[in-house]
């Protein structure tokens, strides 16, 4: 099947588009901003508020319980209101979101910030890739590759920015409740008053008048098709292992090591680097080039060399081999979502909508194993092992599933489950 997709979306001015693209691109990095930079004041977050790591894995996954709520409710939402209208919705609520973390001090403040920042947040995440693809139809693994980076870029700053804040609170010149709460009212000020620049677009990223009329409004069992569920099901292993492996890394090299060569806000921005890497190389590559290359053998690498690096490597080898696997792990998300060939914006969002929820439900499992694992054993890597196996798990079913073998083969299975 080609990758040229029916998308009935308003035509608009290339440099409207473009103007577009790097507004929502720019905002969408400022929304990002606390499931990157929190794993770094985790360490010292469990002081600061006294809590064990168990309570700790829990504030850690506020966010994905939040965005349990939401997720139901993506492909509906954009199915009536359009992909702008529904980035706008995302970015505007994520924005007061990180007011209400920053502007309450408190554990309880910031917990029911979180929460409701990966309730907008995860909505923002499905409809930025939808928006994407509206203004760009015809390159859809692209547009999704190039959605993708825009988390890699703020991951690589983020983290700089957040252990600089707590070098700063270590030395005394800043109380860290203010390194940890600051920022977050930036980023909800940026984010609240910058979403309406994309009314500026006029219809850009709107279907065409008559278009939601004309297709099939969205039905539950129109994604519970096999194809679809083994989607959901690798995307739910790839980015369950990395939210969890991202999150309590930091966290267990500082707990570790006393003396880090390499800062954990450094790795987790080497990390992001190297993700922003291998994306923008896949996303300059044609369109189905090497897709099942890319979907069966950088996960088995990527996760074998963590682990290894967890059991056997100090803490240079550890902050050295995070980076260096993410080259390889970076690669099978989009080449996986670039698999959903189907062109209604409220199916796609469906499926990817669905596959983060499943995210997010195993990220709280994670997040919450490895804190209580922790806690009962003193030692983190177990936990650790588990989550990182998802990669593995990823390769293996692309292997035997024969994903990826030829173009459309996936996505044009009709049978239905349930």
């Amino acid at each position: 099947m080609s990758d040229r997709s029916d998308l009935s979306c308003e035509p608009v001015p290339p440099r409207i588009r473009l103007a577009m693209i790097a507004a929502a691109l720019l905002l969408s990095t400022f929304a990002s901003y606390a499931f990157i930079s929190l794993p770094v004041f985790a360490h010292d977050l469990q002081r600061h508020f006294g809590i064990t790591e168990g309570r700790l894995g829990f504030v850690l996954s506020t966010g994905a319980i939040g965005s349990l709520f939401s997720l139901l409710l993506v492909g509906p939402a954009t199915d009536r209101l359009g992909p702008r209208r529904m980035l706008q919705c995302c970015l505007g609520g994520t924005g007061v979101a990180f007011l209400v973390a920053g502007a309450f001090q408190s554990l309880a403040g910031l917990q029911a910030g979180l929460i409701l920042a990966g309730f907008f947040g995860a909505a923002q995440a499905v409809s930025l890739p939808t928006f994407l693809i509206c203004l760009y139809p015809d390159l859809r693994r692209r547009m999704l590759t190039i959605g993708l980076i825009s988390l890699a870029i703020p991951g690589i700053i983020f983290p700089i920015v957040a252990q600089h804040l707590l070098t700063l609170a270590e030395a005394g010149a800043l109380a860290f409740a203010t390194a940890l709460h600051r920022p977050f009212l930036i980023c909800g000020a940026i984010l609240v008053v910058g979403q309406f620049v994309l009314f500026l677009a006029g219809p850009a990223g709107e279907e065409q008048d008559g278009a939601a009329e004309d297709r099939p409004r969205f039905k539950l069992r129109s994604v519970l098709t096999l194809s679809s569920l083994l989607i959901i099901l690798m995307a739910t292993l790839h980015a369950g292992a990395d939210n969890a492996v991202y999150g309590w890394l930091p966290k267990f090299m500082q707990s570790e090591w006393q003396t880090l060569p390499i800062g954990a806000g450094v790795m987790l921005g080497l990390y992001s680097a190297a993700y922003a890497i291998s994306r923008l190389a896949l996303a300059a590559l044609p369109e189905g080039r090497g897709q099942r290359l890319f979907l069966v053998l950088p996960g088995p690498i990527g996760g074998l060399l963590l682990i290894a690096a967890i059991w056997l490597g100090g803490p240079l080898e550890v902050a050295l081999a995070y980076p260096i696997a993410a080259l390889f792990i970076a690669l099978e998300y989009p080449t996986l979502l670039a698999e959903i060939r189907e062109s209604s914006p409220a199916r796609f969002s469906a499926i990817y909508g669905a596959s983060i929820w499943t995210t997010s439900l195993l990220t709280i499992l994670n997040v919450n194993l490895i804190g209580q694992v922790g806690e009962r054993t003193g030692d983190l890597r177990v936990g650790l092992t588990i989550a990182a196996t998802g990669f593995i798990a990823f390769g293996v079913l692309a292997f035997f599933t024969g994903l990826g073998r030829a173009e459309g083969e996936v996505e044009d299975g009709t049978e239905e489950c349930g």
